[in-house]
């Protein structure tokens, strides 16, 4: 594996693990069984993550897809228009734009004379038929720039610990008479441990090999030492500048509860932002008759949220409650009848 091929698949190895950080935090819930929103929730958060921005769209009544967004427009009222998605085997669809003039006509010679003219039929999208997704007030994917101004300097660090610890190995040094040459005994064990054994001849030596030292460096370990720190808080910049949350628990034990908000609100910040845009999306869903139960997003794992959590989890046990009363009612009354 050439070194270029192993930083590729390092990388994409470690914005994966990055993106799923991300997408783990976001979570939903329907009062109904069988939600669309719910069964595709995780493939739109993907989307969201390495995209920044998707569509879900109606193919029928209960079944919705994710599908790619690959362009809008926003008009005056804060609505999207002249909106095209992409589908998995790359098909385009887009809605009719606002300032469609007349369908395009054009021209079928027939043999003689006297052209017929047809209008051009191309399908649209229907504005209750797709909803748009984005990850952030700003419609960027998470990791955006990340690969260019992190990853690439986490590699080169990590490469520098590799050399440091190649170099770093114990090392035989054998005293010889002379240079061995490949047929000698010395040669062979030279063979098997080539980056291991050093030969220092010296013409004195009468016996092949009189004897050996061992080079294991005890000292000087103080620059990779310091490696180790830089690629911890190279990754650490990271993960503050991106969102994902640190195992802070064991560094709260000596922090005050001030100090403790204060690293929590560069979190919340940003995890509110994707929360609001989210349940945009939910309530345009809910609007165009998506589904008729009722959604709970959960957004982060700040200490409120998940006590957040906790009272919506309770809210929507209630509201299934409701419904299942409802329904059971129904039932007796249908079976008066």
């Amino acid at each position: 594996m050439t070194k270029n091929l192993a930083k590729d698949l390092w990388k994409s190895q470690v914005l994966e693990y990055l993106h799923n950080c991300l997408v783990g935090i976001s979570h939903i819930e329907c009062s109904k069984e069988n939600c669309p929103l719910v069964d595709n929730w995780n493939e739109l958060e993907t989307k969201l993550s390495k995209k920044g921005q998707t569509a879900f769209y109606k193919i029928t009544a209960n079944h919705w897809i994710v599908v790619d967004l690959i362009k809008y427009e926003t008009n005056d009222l804060g609505t999207y228009e002249n909106i095209e998605i992409q589908f998995k085997s790359g098909k385009v669809m887009k809605t009719k734009p606002k300032n469609l003039e007349n369908a395009k006509e054009f021209t079928i010679k027939e043999s003689g004379y006297n052209p017929k003219k047809e209008p051009v039929k191309e399908i649209f999208l229907k504005d209750d038929e797709i909803i748009l997704f984005f990850n952030n007030q700003a419609h960027s994917a998470n990791l955006k720039y990340a690969e260019t101004i992190y990853l690439d300097n986490l590699w080169a660090i990590k490469e520098n610990i590799r050399w440091d610890q190649e170099k770093s190995k114990k090392k035989v040094f054998l005293f010889t008479e002379n240079e061995p040459s490949e047929q000698t005994e010395a040669e062979k064990i030279g063979a098997s441990e080539k980056d291991y054994l050093f030969y220092i001849a010296d013409p004195s030596i009468t016996n092949s090999i009189k004897n050996y030292e061992v080079y294991s460096p005890g000292t000087g370990t103080q620059e990779r030492q310091q490696l180790h720190q830089d690629l911890k808080e190279e990754f650490s910049e990271l993960r503050r500048v991106y969102g994902i949350r640190h195992l802070t628990s064991k560094k709260e034990d000596r922090q005050n509860n001030p100090e403790i908000e204060l690293n929590e609100s560069q979190f919340i910040a940003l995890e509110r932002n994707k929360k609001r845009e989210r349940n945009k999306a939910i309530k345009d869903f809910e609007s165009k008759g998506g589904c008729e139960g009722e959604h709970i997003l959960s957004y982060g794992t700040a200490p409120e949220q998940r006590e957040e959590k906790a009272r919506e989890v309770e809210q929507l046990k209630e509201i299934k409650e409701e419904s299942m009363e409802k329904e059971l009612e129904t039932k007796e009354e249908n079976g008066k009848l």
